[in-house]
């Protein structure tokens, strides 16, 4: 972590000063090297120790800007500009290289890398390929890739349960996105400056507030922080979206969620009907034969056995 955050100064410092050569050789040396280490050290009762964690999530931040400058050494076109083409490659290989870590060495920090990249890559390829500074197609390719990564964790819920968790959290954080993207250009120009549809419409303010509610929930049953945290952040974002939509009114969210939250508050303090009685408990000799112990059997038929004799 310290190599890697003198190499992040480094770059900052002497961004104009090398060549693209020299800028990859700095950070793809380190970055291959922290993974090779991090990939060839043992796990510990099947799950990687806290030191390959580290070594496995640092090379792996170093690799995606380390890979930005090898598209800059092989020729990449407008520099200047939004380099979706680049980010597109890049991300992929980020992706595959942290997957086949998670398979590896059994590692969930680098399920969650390998997800977000995954999601960089497909929003970076339309924004290359189709309609680029478009906020309403990423949105869609956001929630899509979020119901994708909740089937995921559906699926490796009893069977891997921390992988399961991960993609979750992977799915919270792209519709946090989603939320972010109507949330920023409010506070720093609005539609004046990021474009009409960069407000949140309602469907989307829906399905901010959807997944918020169901990451508490999720992190509420299964004991998870990651996911909760995530839900707080989501309803964050949604109070802040719906909250810079109209002033001085109520309609419609305001509302609309005071009417269902008094109506939930009221339906869990509403008075509990009381329990039947408990049952009167069995007699010596009255207990039913599935209720029965092996010793308690045997007690029996030896009282059994001796009766006639007494």
């Amino acid at each position: 972590m310290v190599l890697a955050t003198g190499l992040v100064l480094f770059e900052l410092r002497l961004m104009n000063e090398l060549s693209d050569v020299a800028h990859f050789l700095v950070l793809g040396v380190p970055a291959g090297v922290i993974l090779a280490l991090g990939l060839q050290a043992p796990n510990e009762d099947g799950k990687p120790p806290a030191y390959q964690s580290v070594l496995l999530v640092t090379g792996l931040l170093l690799l995606q800007p380390a890979l930005l400058r090898l598209a800059d050494v092989l020729g990449a076109e407008n520099p200047e500009d939004f380099p979706a083409g680049e980010l597109t490659w890049t991300f992929a290989v980020v992706a595959g290289v942290a997957l086949y870590a998670a398979i590896r060495r059994n590692s969930a920090i680098c399920l969650l890398l390998a997800s977000i990249a995954g999601v960089g890559s497909l929003l970076s390829c339309w924004e290359w390929i189709f309609a680029p500074g478009t906020f309403t197609a990423s949105r869609w390719l956001l929630a899509l890739s979020a119901a994708a990564l909740v089937m995921g964790g559906l699926a490796l819920r009893d069977s891997a349960p921390r992988k399961s968790e991960i993609l979750i959290d992977a799915a919270g954080l792209a519709i946090l996105f989603i939320g972010i993207q109507g949330v920023v250009p409010a506070f720093i120009g609005g539609d004046e400056a990021f474009g009409a549809d960069s407000a949140l419409p309602d469907l989307w303010e829906l399905v901010v507030f959807g997944a918020g509610v169901g990451l508490l929930a999720y992190g509420a049953l299964d004991r998870s922080p990651g996911p909760a945290w995530l839900g707080f952040a989501n309803l964050v974002v949604f109070v802040g979206a719906v909250g810079l939509d109209a002033y001085e009114t109520l309609y419609f969210w305001p509302l609309a969620l005071l009417l269902v939250g008094a109506l939930m508050m009221g339906a869990g303090l509403r008075p509990r009907e009381p329990l039947p009685p408990e049952p009167d408990a069995y007699r010596a000799g009255e207990q039913p034969l599935a209720s029965r112990t092996a010793d308690e059997e045997v007690v029996m038929r030896v009282r059994v056995d001796d009766a006639p004799e007494r």
